[in-house]
């Protein structure tokens, strides 16, 4: 039994219990080849026999908290991949640093890779065991070519640019990859808000690790189209872990954002059809598309297709509006009567009925709470420029909508 204590210093003199063990120093010829990388395996042959190396876990701890502190990340990948252990957990969970660890030093794409593939055949990927909290983040790293400074990647504190993002189409297929791969990260709302928030930032990230969301043009009819029809295929493949290429005529550099955002659009309908009844929230997602409302009326659109899916989703909505009246107050302040007006007329203008009533609840949280809406006048007056009164909505919708403009009418 090896203790702990004093395993990191300079010359890794180990200070020993009862049980002596062999560690061996820094400079072992295959400690040293494997943190080079010259030796992969971390396997050489000595005298004609196989040696390995091969470690227990708080010596394995000890080396990688040196190797962390002196940011030799590099080395802390090589010698994850390479080490052997009886504790096969306790090195899995090093070992599902590795892709963080490859953030930090800029290879974005191999973290990506690292992320569904084992490190051995008899282990499973490290995917399987990603939190919602580490996956926003790694998709974050990957669209920003951005770091959190921290040794651990939920520390809270500032980012910096290490290297390249992935492109826009890499980085949809392993997102989708991730979540196929875990299913308490596809049954969770946050995990679909953090993929299509992050879809429709800017890949340039403040210091603090504040993203900047971008507003997309919709792009026309045909592309959406043609992106829904190239989708499905699309979208099975990657359940089957099959090696995807997009379609470089639909996901083309110039509309690539959009392309992209309409793929999730995509996988986000398919897991509702398959997975709504485990869906606890669906508000935080359809907010997640920010002042992309062409793409959020997209995802409506076609939920209307199945009766049941409809009055599902609907009813997340509703509760969850119920349930956050006064955080949804503080939200639109702070978005402004422009996004407000655009949220409530995209639900208030869908030919179903049902998925007025979630525009009717909005409006009606607003009215009840006017003396916290300073903002409503203008509100108002977006209702009047866009010709809302006018619009054949239904008689619940339209006695509402007038209701709301007639109070300012009679300031």
């Amino acid at each position: 039994m090896v203790c702990k204590q004093n395993m990191v210093n300079n010359d890794f003199n180990f200070v020993f219990c009862t049980c002596s063990l062999n560690v061996v120093p820094w400079d072992h010829v295959l400690l040293t080849t494997v943190l080079k990388g010259q030796n992969i395996t971390g396997r050489r042959t000595q005298k004609g026999r196989k040696v390995f190396l091969w470690e227990t876990l708080p010596v394995i701890e000890a080396r990688v908290e040196r190797m962390v502190d002196k940011m030799n990340y590099k080395e802390v990948v090589r010698y994850l991949r390479a080490v052997k252990c009886n504790d096969t957990k306790g090195l899995r969970d090093l070992r599902d640093k590795i892709p963080f660890y490859l953030c930090k030093t800029g290879e974005f794409l191999d973290a990506a890779h690292s992320l569904l593939f084992p490190v051995n055949s008899l282990a499973c990927c490290t995917a399987c065991r990603v939190t919602p909290g580490q996956f926003e983040v790694y998709l974050k790293m990957f669209r920003t070519g951005s770091v959190p400074i921290g040794k651990d990647m939920l520390d809270a504190g500032p980012w910096i640019t290490v290297g390249s993002p992935l492109k826009d189409g890499v980085l949809i297929k392993h997102a989708l990859k991730l979540l196929y791969s875990n299913v308490l990260l596809y049954r969770n709302p946050k995990c679909w808000s953090s993929l299509i928030m992050i879809l429709g930032s800017s890949s340039l990230l403040e210091k603090s690790g504040h993203l900047h969301p971008l507003s997309l043009k919709e792009p026309p009819l045909d592309f959406q189209k043609g992106v829904l029809a190239a989708s499905g295929g699309l979208l099975e493949e990657l359940k089957a872990k099959i090696n995807v290429s997009l379609p470089p005529a639909i996901f083309s550099p110039h509309l690539q954002h959009e392309a992209c955002l309409i793929l999730a659009v995509q996988a986000v309908q398919q897991m509702l059809f398959c997975d709504l009844p485990y869906l606890t929230s669906f508000l935080e997602i359809a907010l997640a598309f920010g002042n992309n409302f062409w793409a959020l009326r997209l995802l409506l659109e076609h939920l209307s297709y199945e009766e049941h899916i409809l009055h599902g989703t609907v009813n997340l909505i509703l509760r969850d509006l119920n349930r956050q009246k006064a955080t949804m107050l503080k939200l639109w302040e702070n978005l402004g009567p422009q996004y407000v007006g655009e949220f409530l007329c995209l639900f208030l203008t869908c030919r179903h009925k049902k998925m007025q009533s979630i525009g009717l609840f909005a409006l009606n949280i607003i009215m009840e709470n006017l003396h916290m809406c300073p903002w409503a006048k203008h509100l108002c007056n977006f209702f009047h420029n866009a010709g809302l009164r006018h619009l054949p909505l239904g008689a619940a919708a339209h006695h509402e909508v007038s209701k709301f403009i007639n109070i300012f009418e009679k300031l």
